[in-house]
């Protein structure tokens, strides 16, 4: 009989630890693994096959902006590069059909989901955490924002989270450990006891 390896993310043992900060006023959600694609090209070209392949979403049409159709959210992330960030599961087969109706342009369509992990996090404490981690000024990460910056000496994405008050973190597989483990030794710290 032929068992099926069993796949496991860098933050799946977190979830007791995240739970309990939970107490201290900071919620951690760990984000099932969003689909992630990363385009680079001219935003002419790309527009129409992105719209066609996911759901009429429409580029970012700045740097550090971010767009939704509640499906698919494109990032901004440089003047011809973005981030699809979809639903779980449907990273390849998406990157594929984009690739076919960009076959003849110079462009870059690259699935790169198994390369970031996501975590929302929001709660009181948000906030103090966000300032004492980052020097970038969490007050520009506004509804439709998003922005590449330096998290705990980590180099990560933030996006305005699904609700005001929350943000997505996109964080390299291989630094998400780090990451938490600073984030559950910081949280205490700015909390209620």
């Amino acid at each position: 009989m032929v068992e099926t390896p069993m796949v496991q993310g860098p933050l799946d043992a977190y979830a007791p630890a995240f739970v309990a900060l939970e107490e201290v006023g900071l919620t951690i959600a760990l984000v099932p693994q969003p689909a992630q694609i990363n385009l680079r090209g001219q935003a002419k070209v790309l527009a129409t096959p992105v719209a066609e392949t996911c759901a009429v979403l429409s580029l970012a049409h700045l740097v550090n902006a971010a767009t939704t159709n509640g499906t698919w959210c494109s990032l901004g992330l440089g003047p011809d590069e973005w981030l699809l960030v979809g639903p779980p599961g449907v990273a390849s087969r998406t990157a594929a059909d984009l690739a076919a109706k960009l076959a003849d342009h110079h462009v870059s369509v690259v699935d790169v989901t198994a390369n970031r992990v996501a975590l929302d996090i929001a709660g009181p404490i948000a906030p103090a955490l966000f300032a004492s981690l980052t020097s970038l000024d969490m007050a520009t990460l506004g509804p439709g924002r998003c922005a590449q910056t330096m998290l705990a000496k980590t180099q990560v994405i933030l996006q305005s989270g699904p609700n005001p008050q929350s943000v997505r973190v996109f964080v390299r597989s291989s630094f998400a450990r780090y990451l938490a483990d600073v984030i559950i030794d910081a949280a205490p710290l700015l909390g209620a006891p």
